[in-house]
């Protein structure tokens, strides 16, 4: 494959991220990655873009990019409280990548797709609920160990009688305490930036 071009085939683009043909082009129409059609209808990455993704995911560590940022999904359909996340978020003292998903179907595919560090999931969702998304994520081995809040208004009774939540996952009530947040989020940072150096670390 010749590193020295300003593109990448989807083909190439898929092999180089160790995903599929069809997510590279998903990530493409979603924006994850930088990619245009040529006159003929062929599909064209950025492999620039591509190059960044791989060294955020930790596939590389040339030292030419940044440090990997935190991952972070939030599956939220109410767009003032979603505003107020990306207004809160963009304060943090560390690099984070903000992607969102109105309703719960979407936000299970895209935590296939871009392989989150974190999780913050509303209970009350369009579709498939909350607490569906979290029990659906903790019976896959890949995704047991995925840092999940849950956020929401219930009551802790009403949360009871959906069958409650499993002991690994933080529970905020709202009015969102950011400051909370904010400690969960640095702990995960930190303990992700640990595994990539073969540090052991606590989850918070």
């Amino acid at each position: 494959m010749d590193r020295t071009k300003n593109y990448y085939t989807t083909r190439e683009a898929a092999k180089l991220l160790a995903i599929s043909v069809r997510t590279a082009q998903q990530w493409v129409d979603r924006k994850i990655l930088e990619g245009w059609k040529t006159e003929g209808g062929h599909r064209r990455i950025s492999a620039m873009s591509v190059d960044r993704l791989r060294h955020k995911s930790g596939q590389v560590s040339d030292g030419s990019f940044p440090a990997p940022s935190l991952r972070v999904l939030i599956i939220e359909d109410n767009q003032s409280m979603l505003r107020l996340y990306r207004i809160n978020f963009s304060q943090w003292p560390f690099p984070a990548e903000i992607f969102s998903a109105p309703n719960g179907f979407e936000g299970l595919v895209m935590v296939g797709e871009i392989a989150p560090h974190l999780l913050i999931c509303d209970l009350r969702l369009p579709g498939v609920n909350g607490f569906q998304i979290v029990r659906s994520l903790r019976e896959m081995p890949r995704y047991r160990d995925l840092f999940i809040v849950v956020v929401s208004g219930m009551e802790l009774t009403e949360i009871d009688a959906h069958g409650g939540l499993d002991n690994s996952i933080d529970f905020l009530e709202k009015p969102v305490s950011f400051k909370r947040l904010k400690f969960i989020a640095e702990n995960v940072f930190n303990t992700t930036a640990a595994s990539r150096t073969g540090m052991k670390s606590e989850k918070p």
